[in-house]
């Protein structure tokens, strides 16, 4: 049994929190159809009816494009029990496994094609890749989608980073509940104090806010906005409850963004996870680039094993 995180922790609920079609673990950069059309040409010339593995396969992005192409023999396996959940609602003919990509419970040799989407290298990029060749057969092809440091999504999510450590280092959640628990306790002086108190951080949180596009500053601060108007109708407990909430939705992103950071590969961490695949038995190509939107965004990865 894999040891649970609070990264994995805070993956698991962010998948218990999708369901249907919400069940994607996309930054805004990436885009469908760029994926969906990398995934139709990876795919083409290979056994529809052969074993077919997605590793770290969140809720099945990667498998809905496989099942829409007529592969029939697929199998999912993630870290999260939440995401195989989620992938049984989305893709019941599915087999789903409970398990983390350095050590799965598949025999050798299992799958004869395998892929990963933003997936394997939160494991650790070299011991998932030594698991992902042994479970590779003879004359299958792997391929992956793998994060790239100081990419796109890299940059992208880096600013995700900033945005909650700014959060989280003014203190405003703190402060709101200091005012709005001296606005209940009737104490005028108190209030005006607390009023005074949160200002910095109000400054400092609304100025992450930009308008029309959604965040976590303009949900905290139009939320709270919201409650002080019609503090008259909320009872404190309610109020103080919300934004514990809040603060832990800040938690729970900055770490999904922590670790999606930690898991991009650089130029030369791309090159050794190659140099593994090659070690292990796999004729590995060179890593190239994927773009999304125009920019370069993520490694692509491609090794087959001789027949």
């Amino acid at each position: 049994m894999s040891k649970t995180t609070p990264e994995s922790a805070a993956w698991d609920a962010y998948w218990k929190d999708r369901k249907g079609e919400d069940v994607k673990a996309l930054t805004g950069i990436e885009h469908d159809r760029e994926l969906a059309a990398f995934w139709t040409s990876a795919l083409e010339n290979q056994d529809k009816n052969a074993p077919f593995l997605d590793m770290a396969c969140g809720a099945g992005t990667v498998l809905k494009t496989a099942h829409g192409l007529g592969f029939t023999d697929l199998h999912g396996a993630d870290v999260a029990p939440a995401a195989i959940t989620a992938l049984s609602q989305t893709l019941p003919s599915v087999k789903g496994t409970v398990c983390p990509a350095t050590a799965t419970p598949f025999e050798d040799g299992a799958f004869a094609t395998i892929t990963s989407q933003f997936g394997f290298e939160y494991a650790g990029a070299n011991a998932a890749a030594k698991e992902i060749a042994r479970l590779l057969a003879p004359g299958g092809r792997f391929a992956a989608i793998v994060h790239m440091a100081g990419g796109a999504i890299h940059d992208e999510v880096a600013g995700h980073v900033d945005h909650c450590k700014t959060i989280a280092e003014s203190g405003y959640v703190e402060k709101a509940r200091a005012l709005f628990r001296s606005v209940y306790s009737g104490n005028v002086e108190a209030m005006n104090n607390s009023i005074a108190y949160m200002a910095d951080a109000r400054e400092k949180v609304f100025g992450l806010v930009v308008p029309g596009r959604p965040s976590l500053a303009a949900h905290l601060t139009a939320g709270t906005a919201e409650l002080w108007d019609k503090r008259d109708t909320h009872a404190l407990e309610d109020i103080l409850a919300w934004l514990t909430a809040m603060d832990g939705q800040r938690i729970a992103f900055q770490l999904r963004m922590q670790a999606m950071l930690d898991a991009a590969l650089s130029q030369e961490q791309v090159e050794g996870v190659v140099a593994t695949l090659s070690a292990e038995g796999l004729v590995a190509d060179a890593p190239t680039t994927f773009e999304l939107g125009g920019e370069p965004a993520a490694w692509v990865l491609k090794a087959t094993r001789a027949a």
